[in-house]
């Protein structure tokens, strides 16, 4: 038995890894598979000889699009494209380094013509397309002193190095969140992504009760941290009523690749385009609750509004052990200048007002009002109800001695 106890602990044991394992897995979101390549209203302008007018183009989600075969024609206006590869590292550097990333010589069009002419260049160069004609690499007019930007650019695409993969991993060696020393809030432990490929990355959280922080190991609330840095969650304790898990997501951006795309029609040139690596990683949180929880909302009613600067804060939410003997005005302070808190109702129409020491067995919502010398108005339908039966009923009564008047004088009138 025991030998079989053993084996059982360690098929757990393997079966707890491999889930975590399946969990921890980022994803990469980077270049889609099908996106549609639409080329633009007019051409590049020809800035060498007079010849070499190019078409434009962009992806359907909007990036620029470099044509990449010479002898072959320009795709159509709309055209369905197929992801075949990434290109190669000198690829990559010529679209990071060329429009619309970075300025090359101030001018959005020349830029343009720039970059496509250093990828036909490098291509060509590097036995990847036709050979460029000497007519455009040395002979034809220059005037805008183009052709030098160009050269610059594949010399350094030449010899760029690939960008190393981006990854992202998020361990959480205890998913459990620990009650603080002061028992204000539900902290987890200090969490370290590892990057390669991004300087900062973000943390978000879903699921989370408000007032839920993301913090520095210091404890300063932020959401963006550099590489390296360590995060803490941290959850209000008296906002949770029950054990709750909550999503926290860490997300980058990492390196930029270039990707090539093929037409269906393989008539039509080949075009690249560059995406960078979207990373995410999603791990859970849990705050255990020991005991039950009943929860009390706090809401003020009424035209009067406390004013933030004068009046201490009032929690929307607060939770206690069921059973806890509640004593609001231990919980609560309030104050307002020229005002009178009225205190603290069960109703929304400020009647059952809260007795001290009752014990709180219920989730429940307390209602306040502030008299500031002006009337309260409350959503009390009833009290409407009975305010104009009242009018009425005063409006029959002074009917029925308006007639007895009346008749009392026809009466003497009569005589």
């Amino acid at each position: 038995m025991k030998n079989i106890k053993k084996v059982f602990n360690a098929l757990i044991s393997i079966l707890i890894v491999a889930v975590i394992s399946v969990t921890l897995i980022p994803s990469i979101n980077a270049a889609p598979k099908n996106p549609t390549i639409n080329r633009e209203k007019g051409v590049m302008v020809s800035y060498i000889g007079e010849n070499y007018k190019w078409a434009k183009f962009k992806t359907s989600d909007g990036k620029v699009a470099y044509c990449m075969d010479l002898s072959k024609k320009w795709p159509e206006k709309t055209t369905n494209v197929s992801l075949v590869k990434e290109g190669d590292a000198g690829l990559t550097y010529i679209l990071q380094n060329g429009y619309p990333y970075k300025t090359i010589k101030g001018n959005g069009e020349q830029d343009r013509f720039i970059t496509q002419a250093a990828v036909w260049w490098y291509l060509s160069d590097t036995g990847q397309t036709d050979k460029l004609s000497s007519d455009f690499t040395t002979d034809a007019a220059d005037p805008y002193g183009i052709r030098s930007y160009i050269q610059k650019l594949v010399s350094e695409a030449k010899n760029a190095k690939a960008n190393a993969k981006s990854s992202l991993d998020v361990n959480v060696s205890n998913s459990n969140m620990n009650l603080s020393s002061d028992g204000n809030y539900f902290v987890s432990e200090e969490i370290a992504p590892t990057l390669t490929g991004a300087s900062t990355y973000k943390v978000s959280v879903s699921g989370a009760p408000s007032g839920t922080v993301v913090t520095d190991t210091k404890g300063n609330k932020k959401d963006t941290f550099n590489a390296g840095d360590k995060f803490i969650v941290k959850i209000p304790a008296n906002a949770l009523a029950q054990s709750t898990t909550i999503k926290v997501k860490v997300s980058a951006t990492g390196n930029a690749t270039s990707y090539i795309y093929q037409p269906t029609d393989t008539s039509y040139q080949r075009l690249v385009t560059l995406y960078t690596d979207e990373l995410s990683k999603e791990v859970s949180l849990t705050a255990k609750v020991d005991k039950p929880k009943v929860c009390v909302d706090y809401v003020i009613v009424g035209d009067v509004k406390p004013d933030p600067n004068l009046t201490d804060p009032t929690p929307g939410r607060s939770c206690y052990d069921k059973g806890t003997s509640y004593n609001q005005e231990k919980e609560l302070t309030t104050r307002q200048e020229n005002c009178k808190f009225n205190g603290w109702y069960t109703k929304e129409d400020l009647t059952g007002k809260w007795v001290d020491g009752t014990a709180l067995n219920n989730n429940m919502t307390l209602y306040g009002a502030w008299d500031c010398g002006t009337v309260i108005n409350v959503p009390n339908t009833a009290s409407k109800l009975s305010l104009t039966i009242l009018g009425v009923g005063l409006l029959i009564i002074a009917s029925g001695v308006a007639v007895v008047i009346y008749r009392d004088k026809k009466m003497k009138a009569n005589k």
